[in-house]
């Protein structure tokens, strides 16, 4: 369990590192990808709801916090988004590139947009149909693609980490 917890604090880490300093740098199209959604994506479609649900959170307040504005908005949105993917990925084949793209494009899709539209409705922040066009629609394209080669990392990671877990409650080693 401790290894878990350090793990999970460790991508947590890595992830808001990458988000803040490698990918507020490479953009397409004046766009960054959204890596901590990506990861928290692939974490639903790996793990179970509550442990996909609280990285969900956990991710989305670091995006928070790098964004700076809107405490916990991205955070309560990346939770729901994993507690849904994980509720429905064990209904699905997981391993196909195609579902792990559909739910990347679609988290990014639905989190962004209900973030622009409330900054629409409250603030007046600008033409909503123009923000969807050109930073919601790329920003999801550019988060799914990101998301296909996290895959297979991040299980074989948590395939370790399940493996240590039952090594160590079958020996009894704290």
């Amino acid at each position: 369990m401790k290894r878990r917890v350090l793990s999970a604090l460790l991508l947590l880490l890595i992830v808001s590192l990458l988000q803040a300093n490698v990918l507020s740098v490479i953009r397409i199209v004046g766009i960054s990808a959204l890596l901590p959604l990506a990861i928290a994506v692939v974490t639903a479609l790996l793990r179970r709801s509550f442990e996909s649900t609280l990285m969900g959170f956990l991710y989305g307040m670091v995006y928070d916090m790098l964004l700076g504005r809107n405490l916990g908005f991205h955070a309560l949105m990346y939770a729901a988004v994993a507690a849904g993917i994980s509720l429905v990925n064990e209904k699905l084949y997981r391993e196909k590139h195609f579902i792990q793209i559909v739910f990347s494009f679609s988290a990014v899709l639905v989190t962004e947009t209900l973030f622009y539209l409330a900054l629409f409705l409250l603030k007046g922040y600008a033409t909503f149909s123009t923000v969807f066009v050109t930073v919601v629609l790329p920003a999801a394209l550019f988060t799914a693609i990101i998301a296909l080669p996290l895959y297979t990392p991040l299980r074989v990671l948590y395939t370790r980490l399940d493996r240590l877990d039952r090594k160590h409650s079958r020996i009894g080693v704290p």
